[in-house]
């Protein structure tokens, strides 16, 4: 995130919307400027993991049954270690350039070591270790994810995070994500729920998250909704609110890469998006 804009360290932040001495830690405007970023980390992970393997996953691993009409389900259990090793066979197409993401696949493990990769939609300058353990959720596909010396952008990222799929619908995927995913530098520790939606090959995806965070002893709770980004764009739609102690912070995204994070009393704070 090197493009990121740090809110002004811990100095105060005075009102520039009329109101007097109002002052609000700048871990209220950066959890609600950089919770979304991390929701669009967990999405595009997912997006580059799933999309590539879906309906290989629901349609051809380990001789699935066509779906049930009456339940919806895949009637058959997939081979996890099959899908493991199309997932480390699909690394060179799907992290740019050719050559900077190395990929095996052990059983139902798959192992990345990234070197300055970039992935849709979301994913920058991606380099250190990944590891992900695919399961076979009662037919639906699940993927719990690990990081080891991770950097994006150039700063650490610890990745931990499990998703689940779902049954087909046509071009439309859905996976939901459970996730504690987050920079170090930024938050001590953060906790989210969300929806990630998207038509196959289409390279965007629709995010819908409820996260929880904590820095210096203060918490927050942010909630995203419809937060929309296609590859190689900065966020077209969605907003994000922030509930906190001293009142909730906000900000919405409209295609540009400029957002304001308002505060209690109009005050605000703004940020570049690094799109």
């Amino acid at each position: 995130m090197k493009k990121m804009k740090w809110a002004l360290g811990f100095l105060s932040l005075l009102a520039t919307a009329g109101c007097s001495d109002a002052y609000y830690d700048p871990y209220y405007y950066d959890s609600a400027y950089y919770d979304p970023y991390y929701g669009a980390y967990d999405a595009a992970w997912s997006y580059a993991w799933v999309d590539p393997v879906y309906g290989y996953w629901y349609y051809s691993i380990g001789g699935v049954l066509a779906q049930s009409i009456a339940s919806g389900q895949p009637q058959a259990p997939v081979d996890v270690n099959a899908a493991a090793a199309q997932l480390a066979t699909n690394a060179s197409s799907t992290f740019t350039p050719a050559g900077c993401a190395t990929a095996t696949a052990s059983g139902a493990t798959v192992n990345y070591t990234f070197n300055n990769c970039s992935a849709q939609v979301a994913l920058q300058q991606l380099s250190g270790n990944v590891q992900l353990v695919l399961a076979d959720n009662q037919g639906q596909l699940g993927i719990t994810a690990t990081s080891s010396n991770l950097t994006i952008n150039g700063a650490p990222y610890t990745l931990s995070m499990q998703i689940a799929g779902t049954p087909p619908n046509g071009n439309q995927r859905q996976v939901t994500i459970t996730s504690n995913s987050y920079s170090p530098d930024r938050f001590d520790t953060r906790s989210s729920q969300s929806t990630v939606t998207w038509v196959t090959g289409s390279g965007c995806f629709t995010l819908d998250s409820q996260s929880t965070s904590t820095r210096n002893g203060l918490s927050s709770t942010s909630n995203v909704s419809g937060y929309q980004r296609c590859a190689n764009q900065c966020p077209s739609a969605g907003s994000v609110t922030t509930q906190t102690s001293e009142g909730t912070f906000s900000s919405s995204f409209n295609g540009s890469n400029n957002i304001e994070v308002t505060g209690p009393g109009g005050d605000t704070r703004s940020y570049t998006l690094d799109c």
